[in-house]
């Protein structure tokens, strides 16, 4: 087994500066600050500020810069097509619960029992039960979707993630979850490879130009913030 690569230890100090070079609001940032600095160890991930550095644009981008920890399935119908495919909603489904201007809102609820549910659900989620689509809906950074992933990463953490799924909701249990699904799922071998990272934590290339341009800012940054 390789020998783990310890970071730098870094304040609350610290991650408030290398957040705010990253856009992150001040607000936001400072709440956030408080909580890296109690989240991350020097050994919290296997290469250190390696991972950090691909792992903290990622994050950033998945959570709309740390605002966001509730997957937003406010789509439009032609949006859902586009998203998921029409072997996971048909046309008529995304007529009927995406977001019609001047008709009618979207039905987030329904719209989650429906591209994380059925068949295709149950076979890549472990979403068994006809509201599970909706429960298991991505929450934390990255988003974690299904019963099957909220169970495991729930293991990882020690956290009953699978029965009080809110829990990644909290910007601490999103944190730690985060990390243990990174070192679960993230072998070092991808670090650097941002394009083949993107398809590992979003399942293809959305976002891709984003989290390149974050990860050129993160990296100075992290090297100038640390004890």
């Amino acid at each position: 087994m390789t020998d783990r690569v310890l970071m730098p230890p870094r304040t609350t100090a610290h991650w408030l500066a290398i957040l705010t070079a990253c856009g992150v609001d001040a607000a936001t940032a400072q709440l956030w600050a408080q909580v890296f600095a109690d989240t991350l160890k020097p050994d919290s991930f296997s290469r250190g500020d390696d991972d950090l550095e691909d792992f903290l644009p990622n994050a950033l981008h998945e959570s709309t810069m740390l605002t966001q920890l509730e997957e937003n399935l406010n789509y439009t119908p032609d949006a859902l097509l586009a998203t998921f495919g029409a072997h996971r909603i048909t046309p008529e489904q995304a007529q009927a619960v995406g977001r019609v201007p001047g008709k009618h809102a979207a039905d987030q609820r329904a719209i989650a029992n429906i591209v994380y549910g059925g068949e295709w659900g149950r076979k890549n989620l472990g979403n068994i039960l006809p509201d599970d689509g909706w429960r298991y809906r991505g929450r934390g950074i990255p988003g974690i979707t299904g019963a099957d992933n909220y169970r495991r990463v729930g293991d990882l953490v020690g956290q009953n993630l699978e029965g009080i799924p809110d829990l990644l909701a909290q910007p601490r249990f999103a944190l730690e979850a985060g990390i243990e699904w990174w070192e679960d799922r993230i072998p070092d071998s991808m670090l650097g490879e941002t394009t083949a990272l993107r398809k590992r934590v979003n399942g293809g290339t959305l976002g891709l130009a984003e989290v390149q341009r974050l990860t050129r800012l993160v990296r100075p940054v992290l090297e100038t913030n640390h004890g």
